[in-house]
């Protein structure tokens, strides 16, 4: 079959379209025959970082759209032919994928390949920081960083989806208007306006009460100082990969925030993690909450949407088709 892989730390250009062996499954795993590969700004972190040491070579990707193709002989909830939406560590830039059966949900039919790949880690993201951890609550106000990336996009629907109001920030204008249509009341191009003062003067100078923040850095510090007394913060990224400020503590303990930072390795290890998939998975083919696919690359053109992600050029989310 055909893969992506690198063997060394880099730029997209060691990214190598090349051929594997198949995979074999075991008894509780499934085969399923990729049609479609979510891409996340994480891949170009362990793409710099390049293979763990002693590993000739890796392959990245973890949410992946398909049709099963084989069962194991202990799997007796899966069917050959049944759409899937499958999530795996690692090993998803493939077009034949061996994934144990707890890893995998059903695909509703209303959606297509590509937006099924799109969903599960942004949306799992979005929901772990505002559902699980945040515990968002009906009227509140709710402050999303970076509209434009897959959580962002994701977490605005999420919290109107709980009767929340949402203010969100972008990098463009045309990022801006998108975010209004996924149902933001408030969206702030940061390039030409500060949105502290927005977010104070949105909410009568109280502040947000929650925040989920994907950037890091200077934009973390400026949300902390636009939230309310008594609010939540939760950190699910870093994509400016800034060091938190010296002060942040000190910050958040001024305002008697409570701050929570989203491990999505830690919730798998705790359990539970594909039955919030399911749920939200249920949502989407319900078309309560909808995901949005920028761009859908070809396999072998993975340097090229690793570029465009890097660029920030995309609105939600970017796929790779086998």
């Amino acid at each position: 079959m055909k893969a992506v892989y690198f063997e060394k730390a880099g730029k997209e250009d060691v990214l190598i379209y090349g051929d594997v062996p198949d995979p074999k499954i075991g008894p509780r795993q499934v085969l399923v025959r990729v049609k479609a590969i979510g891409v996340n700004r994480k891949e170009l972190m362990a793409r710099e970082r390049g293979p763990a040491e002693g590993s000739p070579s890796f392959t990245d990707g973890s949410e992946v759209a398909g049709v099963i193709e084989e069962i194991g002989s202990e799997v007796k909830d899966r069917s050959v032919g049944q759409r899937v939406v499958a999530s795996t560590p690692a090993g998803g830039y493939v077009e034949l994928l061996a994934v144990h059966r707890a890893g995998t949900v059903p695909l509703p039919e209303t959606l297509s390949f590509e937006e099924g790949a799109s969903i599960p880690n942004v949306f799992l993201t979005a929901w772990y920081a505002l559902v699980k951890l945040a515990h968002v609550q009906a009227g509140e106000t709710v402050l999303v960083q970076a509209a434009g990336s897959g959580v962002g996009m994701a977490a605005i629907q999420i919290a109107k989806h709980f009767d929340c109001k949402v203010i969100t920030t972008a990098g463009s204008d045309d990022k801006v208007a998108k975010a209004r249509q996924f149902g933001a009341d408030l969206a702030i191009n940061y390039t030409t306006d500060d949105f502290v003062p927005a977010v104070m003067g949105f909410t009568d100078g109280r502040g947000a009460n929650v925040c989920q923040d994907c950037v890091g850095g200077e934009v973390l510090t400026k949300s902390i100082d636009a939230m309310a007394p008594l609010s939540r913060l939760v950190v699910v990224g870093n994509a400016s990969q800034s060091p938190d400020a010296p002060d942040l503590l000190r910050r958040l303990g001024n305002k008697n925030c409570m701050f929570c930072r989203f491990s999505m390795p830690s919730a798998f290890k705790a359990g539970g993690v594909m039955d919030e998939l399911a749920t939200i998975m249920e949502l989407c083919g319900q078309g309560k909450l909808k995901t949005l696919v920028d761009r859908s690359f070809p396999l072998k053109e993975v340097a090229a949407c690793h570029r465009y992600l890097e660029d920030r050029q995309q609105f939600g989310k970017l796929v790779l088709v086998p």
